[in-house]
């Protein structure tokens, strides 16, 4: 029995390590599996794949060498446009979704009457969608859409432009011209010059780095978490700002403006007709206020800090401290509140 049992005791790390070698290879294999999955998961994802607003297939792709610096412009008639930086790329990927919709007009859907161009000079690479004739009512009667996802390895400067349909840029760096005539606009990440236009649409922006240029006629604009001068400006819309660092300047007619500043750069300038104006200041520094509207209230503001100056119920001039940064805030049937950031 004894001798038995010993030859079981001595036969068992042997049986051990041939199962243990397979295991081993086999959860070496799952962690690299995971690994691998994880590095996927990790490459950008396109937005108008991920929410289903591009479907199939690309029409048409094309790709462009990143040899030497390029200026992108990207054009079309009806279709959103995707712009993101995708540093698992050597190359610009541009790929363009066509979406037949239905027509109101015989032959409306026939490709024969758009120009599809993808082009590459010495310093622009243009990516467009035309009508072949500019009188052509096709285009104003079918549904059919051209969308675009374009994907770059490198920093790039950008002429993007739609006539109908969303904008959405992200993880940028250059001087980038964003425009849409009846769309929203999506801006995430972006470094440099930017300047976004809509005509008739919303726009929202955060982390923008450097100088951001935004307008919307008929349209909200919302931005946060953003360094640099930042101006906005809106007609019939409302402008809120949050977590600001920099120098801001806003304006609008007929909407309000509501703004918390975490840093002032060189000042804050706000302008509005009917709307009221909300803006929250880092309690520390030393401010020059300038205030017009329906009724004027730093009373937050003044409790905390000693001051110069006078307010009345529609007009504040105040100097807090030395008064090196000016704050100039206008309405002319809107309320003004001005407070701190501890509020």
């Amino acid at each position: 029995m004894r001798s038995k049992f010993g030859n079981i005791s001595r036969t068992v790390p042997c049986m051990a390590v041939k199962n243990i070698v397979p295991t081993l290879v086999l959860v070496i294999g799952i962690i690299w599996g995971f690994g691998e999955a994880a590095a996927q998961n990790s490459s950008p994802k396109s937005i108008l794949i991920e929410n289903g607003l591009v479907s199939g297939e690309p029409f048409e792709s094309e790709s462009f060498p990143v040899d030497q610096a390029v200026e992108l412009s990207v054009f079309t008639l009806s279709g959103n446009v995707e712009i993101f930086e995708n540093p698992d790329i050597d190359h610009i990927q541009i790929d363009l979704y066509v979406d037949r919709g239905f027509s109101l007009w015989s032959g409306g859907a026939n490709l024969d009457n758009y120009r599809i161009i993808f082009q590459r000079t010495r310093e622009r690479i243009i990516a467009s969608v035309e009508p072949r004739r500019s009188e052509s009512r096709v285009w104003k009667g079918d549904n059919i859409t051209f969308s675009y996802i374009v994907q770059t390895p490198v920093d790039i400067s950008s002429r993007i432009r739609n006539t109908k349909g969303d904008i959405y840029a992200r993880n940028l760096k250059g001087n980038h011209l964003i425009q849409a005539t009846v769309g929203n606009l999506y801006l995430e990440d972006l470094e440099g010059e930017i300047n976004a236009y809509s005509a008739s649409g919303n726009i929202t922006a955060q982390r923008m780095r450097g100088e951001v240029n935004a307008k919307t006629t008929n349209g909200n604009i919302i931005i946060s978490d953003s360094d640099g001068e930042i101006r906005l400006r809106t007609v019939t819309g409302s402008v809120e700002a949050v977590n600001s660092r920099g120098t801001f300047i806003a304006a609008t007619t007929t909407g309000d403006i509501t703004a918390l500043m975490t840093s002032v750069g060189q000042g804050s300038y706000i302008e509005t007709v009917t709307g009221s104006v909300n803006l929250t200041l880092p309690d520390e520094l030393n401010y020059s206020i300038q205030a017009s509207g329906s009724t004027v209230d730093l009373s937050d503001l003044l409790s905390r800090r000693e001051f110069e100056g006078r307010v009345q119920q529609r007009v504040a001039n105040v100097v807090i401290g030395s008064g090196n940064i000016p704050v100039q805030i206008s309405s002319v049937s809107g309320n003004v509140i001005i407070k701190t950031g501890s509020n």
